[in-house]
């Protein structure tokens, strides 16, 4: 039976239409309540606007929610209130966090899939869709635009979603120095803790400013075996070039020497002690040493009638060496590319007409080396000299594209966007002998992706919003080069999924009072990406035949008293398989109907922050989350348990003298509850869950000076 869901989603984009009619006669003074919410502007659409011409969902945070008074271990943290985001936390800096938008990146074993990063404009997704944030430092961050559902139109391959992450610092009188300092410690396992520390100096530079951070984590966590030393170090530049042109640069280096991989556990195993890890995880030194070093540089030049020009110019090389359990992985990349887009101001007959058009070009190397291990008693960690694989891997890809945003009316735009990506992928075996063929080759892999939106500000200021676009994501490289027959090259019979989505929105407020999103969309995918394992923890990919997500999102922001606010946030999902079987065994599994592993159906996060008027600076904040228990499998009924956890945040922002100073103190799971914090999606020999920690305790402070 074909779902009704496109169909009430033309539906509802006519009754945008319908509704925006009126509006065209009116003044917008009129419409306008006695106290609005303050104008926000947002750029991840790849164009700066303001957010209620966009007919996209999508979601600021602010500095405050980012860092304020939290570890900053990761983008849990920041993006716990943003609806329809899901972020699970492995607590294993090895793998970095499972990150999913709508179901788009759910499927990662490790890095992040499917979700287009940026950092300061600079990508951090490499050109096959795979993405790592070892660059990334959330303490100095300023805010977060989160674009949720594919933007393919506007970002290509692999933009299930948009997080785009800014530092953008407010230019000082004279130099500011700012130092975050934070300690905690397991109360389960007292002797393991944990500290952060982070710099950072801003200077004037002329007409511009200077910025430079240096930060470290070193993590002792509850877990055997997930020990980290995480270093960083940023410099930013920015200042104008005359009265039009201006010139902004960036560069990060990322050195981890030590990531653990603790790996995931068996149902018994968590439940005989859930901080323990596989003996073979210790024995092979699971884990990765990373050093990364990234450079960009933006050139902008203001049009007339807020028009811009603007081109990106970036680079980054990565060094990795990746002990697993099956293998050692010893992998050299490099990546470059040029991001341009323009902007202006463009009439059509009578009707004010802003069109964006750009380019994208990416390249990436990639040497990857696999060494077997010895297998001796006593060398279980040592590699031999026998290769498994050898081979250089060049992705490119390169997408124009054009998009039109029409004013239909003082209050309505009319959105459309077109992208046409080529991405090319080519190895080059260089393990050939007698019993092992050359295995060289390459794919290309195309896809025409589209857009229509229609964003429509209602009376009182709300905005009404419905679009429906194309959208796909192809394999990525390690995904291709995981091969179940073992053999050097790429996988020839892995597809790139595809999708179209449906989305009907609305945002507003009511003064200070209150700020609100609604959305529910649905997205028809294609020859979805699923992970399985054969050997753990060696991930192979084939693809279903057709699947839906679908699901409904909510966030509030109440506030009630002006010492009192209250941030709810609701998202509803059902995800499955419409057609999809497999072959394994000798055994035929069909699925067709069944829930898609990996994603909670229900997921509610609540945070309330109070500031007693009496007591100046003093603040307290708690935070509540739940989720709903999920598959981990696509043929088992293995379910993880719902769980709830706690947060609890206390702290004082005032001066001492001339010195900013912020002192805080936290508590993680509150409660000490057990729960799974995230799980390997069709794991071999039953290890899916990933445990959470139990109640642990931090202490720390920010002083800051000068401004």
């Amino acid at each position: 039976m074909v779902s009704q869901f496109p169909r009430l989603a033309a539906v509802g984009l006519w009754w945008v239409l319908v509704l925006s009619r009126p509006l065209h006669a009116q003044q917008p003074d009129t419409l306008l309540p006695s106290h609005v919410l303050a104008p926000i502007t947002v750029s991840a659409t790849r164009t700066t606007v303001p957010i209620t011409k966009v007919p996209l969902a999508i979601h600021v945070v602010e500095r405050d929610r980012i860092s304020r008074a939290r570890p900053t271990w990761g983008l849990d943290e920041a993006l716990a209130s943003v609806p329809g985001v899901y972020v699970a936390n492995r607590y294993n800096f090895s793998q970095d966090q499972r990150i999913s938008i709508r179901g788009f990146g759910s499927r990662s074993a490790f890095a992040v899939r499917g979700i287009k990063v940026l950092l300061d404009g600079v990508p951090q997704t490499l050109p096959d869709g795979q993405g790592q944030l070892t660059n990334l430092e959330l303490g100095e961050a300023d805010r977060i635009e989160v674009v949720r559902g594919p933007t393919s139109s506007l970002f290509g391959n692999a933009a299930g979603g948009v997080i785009s992450i800014w530092t953008d610092p407010t230019l000082p009188e004279r130099v500011t120095e700012n130092v975050r300092l934070v300690a905690g410690r397991f109360e389960r396992r007292p002797e393991r803790t944990w500290t952060k520390w982070q710099s950072s100096t801003t200077a004037r530079f002329g007409a511009g400013m200077v910025q430079l951070t240096a930060s470290r984590l070193s993590y002792e966590g509850e877990r055997d075996h997930s020990a980290a030393d995480l270093r960083n170090l940023n410099a930013r530049v920015r200042f104008p070039l005359g009265s039009r042109w201006s010139l902004s640069s960036l560069l990060v280096a990322g050195d981890d020497p030590r990531a653990d991989n603790p790996g995931s556990l068996t149902g018994p195993e968590l439940a005989a002690n859930p901080d323990s890890a596989p003996v073979l995880n210790l024995n092979r030194h699971a884990g990765k040493d990373v050093t990364q070093l990234q450079a960009g540089v933006t050139l902008r030049r203001s049009l007339a009638e807020a028009g811009e020009l603007a081109v990106t110019v970036f680079g980054l090389s990565r060094d990795l060496r990746n002990p697993i359990t099956t293998t050692y992985i010893d992998l050299q990349r490099a990546d470059y590319g040029v991001r341009a887009t323009m902007t202006r101001a463009m009439r059509f007959g009578a009707l004010s007409n802003r069109v964006t058009t750009g380019i994208d070009f990416q390249r990436q190397r990639d040497d990857r080396l696999n060494w077997n291990y010895l297998n001796t008693p006593g060398d279980s960690a040592r590699r031999d000299t026998t290769r498994s694989l050898d081979q250089r891997e060049r992705v490119t890809e390169i997408g124009p594209f054009l998009q039109s945003a029409l004013d239909l009316s003082p209050r309505t735009t009319l959105t459309a966007g077109m992208r046409y990506d080529w991405v090319s992928f080519d190895v080059q075996d260089r393990l050939i002998t007698p019993t092992n063929p050359d295995d060289s080759g390459d794919r290309m892999m195309h896809s025409l992706s589209g857009s229509l939106g229609l964003a429509a500000q209602l009376p009182g200021g709300a905005t009404l919003y419905g679009n429906v676009g194309s959208s796909f994501e192809t394999p990525t490289t390690t995904e291709l080069a995981n091969r179940p027959d073992t053999a050097g090259g790429f996988n020839p019979d892995l597809r790139p999924q595809t999708a179209w989505n449906y989305e009907i929105g609305m945002r507003g407020g009511f003064g200070s009072l209150l700020a609100y999103s609604l959305a529910v969309y649905q997205a028809d995918v294609r020859s979805e990406l699923i992970p399985y394992e054969i050997a753990a923890p060696r991930f192979f990919y084939r693809n279903a035949g057709s699947s839906r997500h679908r699901g409904l999102e909510v966030g509030w922001d109440l506030t009630p008293l002006r010492q009192l606010s209250l941030n709810l946030t609701w998202t509803w999902s059902d995800f499955r398989y419409r057609r999809y079987s497999f072959t394994t065994g000798g055994r035929t599994f069909t699925l067709d109907g069944r829930e898609l592993p990996g994603v909670p159906k229900h997921w509610l996060h609540l945070t309330l922050r109070a500031t007693p008027a009496a007591q100046h600076g003093v603040w307290t904040e708690i935070e509540q989350t739940y989720s709903s228990g999920y598959l981990v499998s696509d043929t088992l009924n293995t379910r993880t348990e719902p769980w709830w956890g706690t947060i609890l945040r206390v702290g004082w922002d005032g001066k001492v003298g001339t010195t900013r100073v912020a002192p805080f103190f936290g508590v993680n799971n509150l409660f000490n509850r057990r729960y799974v914090g995230s799980v390997v999606i069709n794991a071999a020999r039953d290890r899916y869950f990933e445990p959470a920690p139990g109640r642990n305790l931090y202490l720390g402070f920010t002083l800051g000076a000068g401004r």
